[in-house]
């Protein structure tokens, strides 16, 4: 009889030790682990501007490799290139403002950004990434500015300076450190259990904090998570400057052997105003919603 009772305790308390176990959520990566994303963007912004509105949608999508080339006490140094890009905008008013693929060679010779995107492909750029999707370092952004002026070296040194300006201020190391962390820094520092939370921020042109959630975990299978962020958006360039606020919704599956994403799905719904300096900074009522999906292929 004891050990009947002895048996249903020990079966209760493993039940218990398995229902509360904490898991160590990281990358686990090794030395020439390659890996291809899929990324695509739907923006959809609206102005109002007096009684007249204008929607305008920006399509991107794009597909890059990352490569571990070497571990260094712990911390994996990646190398990355784009393999593909397109980029599209819309007007309601003015209709295509812009429509590049880089899979497809400029029709026009006279297309100067068709054949600036063409040089983003190839070019690469290494990142230094923690065990939790943190990047602590991004060097070789000038790999694919140089290979974007090549594109459209002009004959005079004072346009190929601008050019280059106006490239570095899309594509330089920091600015591409925190779009690629958005996707990567998802874990903790910590070991926890399901259904429990935790906190991290991305900072930047877009600044997120954010609440992860260990939604589900198999050890042979995959591990479930999501999160929900406030997010604050600030982007300047000569003659806008745009002021969002808003939240931020995601949803991402990653291999429990690896600790790389399968799939993520961020949804993003923020509204402020866009300032116009040469026009008095008027303030013009904006918003903006956004999907974007990540897909390991």
């Amino acid at each position: 009889m004891k050990s009947v009772i002895y048996l249903i305790l020990f079966l209760n308390i493993l039940g218990l030790q398995t229902i509360t176990a904490q898991e160590k959520l990281q990358y686990n990566l090794k030395k020439d682990d390659v890996f291809r994303i899929e990324q695509n963007a739907v923006q959809n912004i609206v102005q109002k501007m007096d009684s007249i509105e204008h929607q305008m949608t920006n399509t991107i999508g794009g597909i890059f490799l990352m490569k571990v080339v070497n571990i260094i006490d712990g911390k994996y140094v990646f190398e990355v290139n784009f393999e593909k890009f397109k980029f599209k905008t819309e007007s309601d008013i003015y209709g295509i403002l812009s429509d590049v693929d880089t899979d497809v060679p400029p029709a026009d010779e006279e297309d100067i950004m068709a054949k600036v995107f063409q040089g983003l492909i190839g070019p690469k750029f290494r990142m230094v990434m923690l065990k939790t999707g943190q990047i602590e370092s991004l060097t070789g952004t000038e790999n694919l500015i140089e290979n974007m002026i090549k594109q459209v070296e002009m004959g005079d040194e004072a346009t190929n300076s601008l050019i280059k300006e106006t490239f570095e201020k899309e594509f330089n190391n920091q600015d591409m450190l925190e779009s690629l962390q958005q996707f990567t820094f998802i874990y903790p520092e910590v070991k926890v259990k399901v259904n429990q939370t935790w906190t991290n921020n991305y900072t930047g042109p877009v600044n997120a904090e954010n609440t992860w959630k260990l939604v589900s975990y198999s050890k042979d299978d995959a591990i479930v998570l999501s999160a929900n962020s406030t997010v604050v958006m600030e982007t300047k360039d000569d003659s806008v400057i745009m002021k969002l606020t808003g939240n931020q919704q995601t949803e991402a599956t990653s291999s429990a052997s690896s600790g790389f994403i399968k799939t993520m799905e961020v949804n993003q719904e923020t509204e402020g105003a866009t300032i116009v300096p040469e026009i008095d900074n008027n303030e013009i009522p904006t918003s903006l919603t956004s999907k974007i999906t990540y897909k390991l292929l």
